[in-house]
């Protein structure tokens, strides 16, 4: 899963992408809500931590536009307003959760962890194809119902093609959603990396197999 840090100081961003990182989570910092609205063009997000001090535009308003715009991605505002009615604004914009500064870390984890874990986004939460499935909050991965053993890097990738079952995804755009951005990637790490996924998945029974498109990248089906 790859998370959206909405966050103008750099060292409390960095801090909470560390945190995010040791808890298994990819994720992408944003210092404005410009920057925000570019992610969001590139990239699907599980979840958003959310400022509301922007140095552009007031959170509250970018709240408003995402949740204006129908999208329904969880947000957690994390920000120094604490009074009872920014709370309440916040919520009643559409945020999913709000965490007030100074905060505990473990506590911004478990928040978005249930954030993630709501019935509104159950639907997501197991991913399949034929015999093969995967559990999204938990990363188990199945064939036929019998656990198959993957790495972070290997169940990414497995995810992401779950999610574009049949269609050709490119090298480019499944490097840009499983690896951490900044990230130095050797020439032939995600090739091999695929091939370590598609040998788990032969090996288990799999029916649906992952094939190389030459010069373009992969197909599931």
């Amino acid at each position: 899963m790859r998370v959206l840090i909405t966050e103008d100081n750099g060292e409390l961003a960095s801090f909470i992408q560390e945190a995010l990182k040791r808890a298994g989570y990819l994720s992408d910092i944003a210092r404005s809500a410009g920057e925000l609205k570019l992610n969001l063009k590139q990239l699907n997000y599980s979840a958003i931590i959310l400022d509301l001090g922007l140095p552009d535009i007031d959170g509250t308003n970018v709240l408003k536009s995402l949740r204006n715009s129908s999208n329904t991605v969880p947000v957690l505002i994390l920000t120094a307003r604490g009074g009872v009615q920014d709370k309440i604004n916040g919520l009643n914009l559409g945020a999913d959760d709000y965490l007030v500064k100074p905060f505990v870390v473990d506590e911004l984890i478990a928040r978005l962890r249930a954030l993630l874990r709501r019935p509104s986004n159950l639907s997501s939460n197991q991913l399949d194809k034929d015999n093969v499935a995967l559990d999204v909050i938990s990363r188990s991965v199945t064939v036929d119902g019998k656990n198959v053993i993957m790495g972070k890097t290997e169940t990414a990738i497995l995810e992401y093609l779950l999610r574009s079952p049949g269609l050709t995804v490119s090298k480019e755009s499944l490097e840009n959603n499983i690896y951490q951005s900044g990230y130095e990637l050797t020439e032939n790490a995600l090739q091999v990396a695929v091939h370590r996924v598609r040998k788990k998945l032969k090996d288990s029974g799999a029916v649906p197999t992952i094939t190389s498109i030459r010069g373009i990248g992969y197909i599931f089906k």
